[in-house]
This record gives C-alpha cells, structure tokens and sequence, in this order.
C-alpha cells in the first residue's frame, strides 16, 4: 500500500512539474516593435515641434499628426487589451493615450505649445515608452 501511494505522489509530481502556471501574458515581438514605432512617431512629433518658433506652433499646424499619433496609441491599448493577463502593457498604453488626448486638448484651447511644457511632455512620453517596451521585455525573459 505504502508503495502504490508513493508511486502515485511520484506520478502526480511528475505530472505537475511539466505544468507550468502563466500569470502574464507571453512576449509578443509586434507588440514590442509597435511600442517603438509609436515612441518614434512622438518624439519626432515633439522634436519638429521644439524646433519651430514657439510663436509658430498654432494647433492647426499638428491636428493631423495628433490624429495618426492618437491612432497608433488606439492600436497599442486595444493589441494589448486583447491579449490576456496583460494588465499592466495595457494600463501604461492607456495612460499614454489619455495624456496625448490631455496634452492635445490643452494644445487646441491654448493655440500654443511652450518649450518648457513641451520639453516635460516629451521626457513624460519617454519614461513612459521605455515602461512599455520594458514590461514587454521583460516577458520575454520569463518564457
């Protein structure tokens, strides 16, 4: 009897260490690549904007840039809203796309975007991409 009961605890471990529980969603290299596109596609959008004279940066001149920007971050929350146990790449996604939508609107009521407002949203936007594709990488190193 002692026999069958160990041998079905060695059977019953053998079988549970080849079962692996997944707390977070698995690394996805469209998603990472995505997070870079996205992160270049803003800073350019903050570089170009920093360069032209703070008396020259009417709202009209960036509303479609806004608008594509506003879309990719659209994208990056709904691929990672679509992929399970992602909670956290998707609450960095989503913070980034309700400080673009802020950041935009202040652009349209002011008709004006200063350097120094510029300059934080650009370092805001930056910390906040390097979280995203660090999350993303950091899945990569648990597979």
């Amino acid at each position: 009897m002692a026999f069958s009961r160990l041998a079905a605890t060695a059977i019953l471990l053998l079988i549970l260490g080849g079962c692996a529980i997944r707390l977070v969603s698995g690394y996805d290299q469209g998603s990472f690549d995505s997070i870079l596109s996205t992160e270049r596609e803003v800073d350019l959008f903050y570089g170009e904007l920093l360069e032209s004279p703070q008396s020259d940066r009417p709202y009209s001149k960036y509303a479609s840039r806004y608008v594509r920007i506003e879309t990719d971050l659209r994208v990056l929350v709904t691929r990672n809203q679509a992929r399970p146990f992602n909670s956290e790449s998707t609450q960095i996604c989503t913070t980034m796309l309700d400080l673009w939508n802020k950041y935009r609107e202040r652009h349209r009521q002011a008709n004006a975007y200063p350097d120094g407002i510029a300059k934080l949203d650009r370092a805001r936007f930056t910390r906040l991409f390097r979280s995203a594709l660090k999350a993303e990488g950091a899945k990569k190193d648990e597979e």
